[in-house]
């Protein structure tokens, strides 16, 4: 579970594993001062080990280069207790980091966190320009160092609150944004030493499938989750009036979620995923989704005409093959 830039809550520590994400804000990590506080982090990552990595967010694909605002209305005492913020007063993203300004910046940020908590650490960002990402490359194979993770978050990804016009028309695609930042790092030398976790509309098997076929560790599920216990995509969070109950802190309109009965929802969702998910690789003779490869997928390329995935993304091919569950594990 990915707690998201919001911090880390109570509810996250109710069971499974936690990834704890730090955004521009620093909320959940914030000193006295106000500013991100490296003692509280390891203080947090070492009370509770149900956190498992952490992952600092660049960007994500709703409204890259932007930060965000949450309205003092919704900055209740239990959330200003999780994000380290005063109550009922307007709480906001910056649009940039302040603890790091270039890629060597970044990088150090990265070290100075693994080593004081003894965690894998990665970044998520949306993708634009690829200077950046090439010379995040150079750095990491010079260095030996940098994220343990990437994760990629298509333009596709939403959330409600979110600028219609980024939503619409800013960052790439996750195809094309994933393709692009894994070939930089394949020319590199090094992208077999980096965990790949997708993000954008991969809920549902097919897309999932091929999101691992292109090079995906993993994937993250969030808009088809929140589906599941009854968002209905009114885009209205950012208003207060969210007709299902979910985004508001109206108590009429709270009364409409049956939290029982969604919570069994969306986990016989996640159920149904992994099952469908293993079925399909079943199906293709593998063991598990990450051994589909971009030759099991035919993609339609002209009138009557079929290219398989790899030929389509042009991937070098420096791929680890997973032959059984032991190279796996």
């Amino acid at each position: 579970h990915n707690t998201g830039e919001g911090g880390l809550s109570p509810y996250h520590l109710l069971g499974g594993d936690v990834v704890f994400e730090i955004g521009t804000g620093y909320f959940g990590v914030l000193g006295k001062d106000g500013k991100f506080s490296l003692d509280v982090l390891a203080e947090k990552c070492a009370r509770y080990p149900q956190i498992k990595a952490i992952e600092i967010k660049l960007s994500q694909g709703a409204k890259p280069g932007k930060g965000g605002v949450l309205p003092a209305a919704k900055v209740v005492p239990e959330i200003a207790a999780t994000r380290h913020v005063q109550p009922y007063k307007d709480c906001i993203s910056p649009n940039a980091h302040s603890e790091f300004s270039n890629v060597d910046g970044m990088i150090d940020f990265i070290e100075k966190i693994a080593d004081r908590t003894g965690l894998p650490v990665g970044i998520k960002s949306a993708i634009g320009d690829l200077d950046f990402w090439e010379e995040l490359a150079r750095r990491m194979k010079r260095r030996k160092e940098g994220p343990d993770h990437i994760t990629i978050d298509g333009g596709e990804g939403g959330t409600g609150a979110a600028p219609l016009t980024y939503a619409d028309h800013v960052s790439l695609p996750f195809k094309i944004g994933f393709t692009r930042v894994y070939q930089i790092f394949q020319k590199a030398g090094i992208s077999k030493d980096i965990v790949w976790i997708g993000s954008g509309k991969l809920g549902f098997p097919d897309r999932a499938v091929v999101a691992f076929a292109m090079g995906c560790d993993m994937v993250n599920v969030a808009r088809e989750a929140m589906m599941a216990i009854g968002c209905i995509q009114s885009q209205s969070c950012h208003t207060g009036h969210c007709p299902t109950g979910i985004t508001t802190m109206s108590a009429w309109r709270q009364a409409g979620l049956n939290v029982d009965l969604k919570a069994v929802r969306c986990g016989n969702y996640v159920k149904g995923f992994r099952k469908e998910l293993l079925a399909l690789a079943h199906t293709a003779g593998y063991e598990h989704p990450a051994q589909f490869r971009g030759e099991d997928i035919e993609l339609s390329t002209g009138v009557n005409k079929f290219t398989p995935l790899d030929q389509v993304l042009g991937y070098t091919a420096d791929r680890a093959q997973f032959k059984s569950m032991k190279d796996l594990a």
